[in-house]
């Protein structure tokens, strides 16, 4: 089973810890010799399937996305965005066939190191659904006009998601 593609920084791989094993698209991984080709409309039609965003998934777009591949192919996703020193955590979806087994859990846990690789030492995401969810993971949630402001320009948060979205942090 191959997990965790790493989108982002072709020169390294290190989603091993949360996700036990992964390839990096566009260079060879340690764990995994063969190149891993992920492409925005395989992220796009996943997400599409869960009715979340996904209009500006581009090739550019994917630099700090992580994605879980099975024998199946794409099973679940997730996007870190980041803007100096906080990030927008965002896309996290699981297929159906999927859900229940911790697989988000472990995705957002493997956003986080990045975050940390990163230097953000705060990570936002807006939902409409998964409130429970992401409070279980340490997130909380704050008002809207407390977003930093890169935050609040992201296009997630002005056109993207819905404005009865909850907004959350981890610090």
């Amino acid at each position: 089973m191959r997990l965790a593609t790493r989108i982002a920084n072709p020169l390294r791989c290190r989603r091993s810890v949360a996700l036990h094993e992964c390839s990096c698209a566009r260079s060879v991984c340690p764990s995994d010799r063969r190149r891993a080709a992920i492409r925005p409309a395989s992220i796009r039609w996943l997400l599409d399937m869960e009715s979340l965003p996904s209009v500006d998934i581009t090739e550019n777009a994917l630099e700090h996305f992580l994605v879980y591949r099975d024998d199946l192919g794409v099973a679940g996703v997730v996007g870190l965005e980041r803007y100096g020193e906080v990030a927008l955590l965002r896309s996290l979806v699981v297929t159906s066939e999927r859900m229940g087994r911790g697989l988000g859990k472990r995705l957002v846990a493997a956003a986080e190191e990045l975050a940390a690789e990163l230097n953000v030492h705060s990570i936002y995401l807006l939902t409409t659904t998964e409130v429970v969810f992401f409070e279980l993971l340490g997130f909380r949630d704050i008002k809207r006009e407390q977003a930093p402001l890169a935050i609040r320009e992201t296009r997630e948060f002005t056109s993207l998601c819905p404005a009865t979205a909850v907004l959350m942090v981890k610090p």
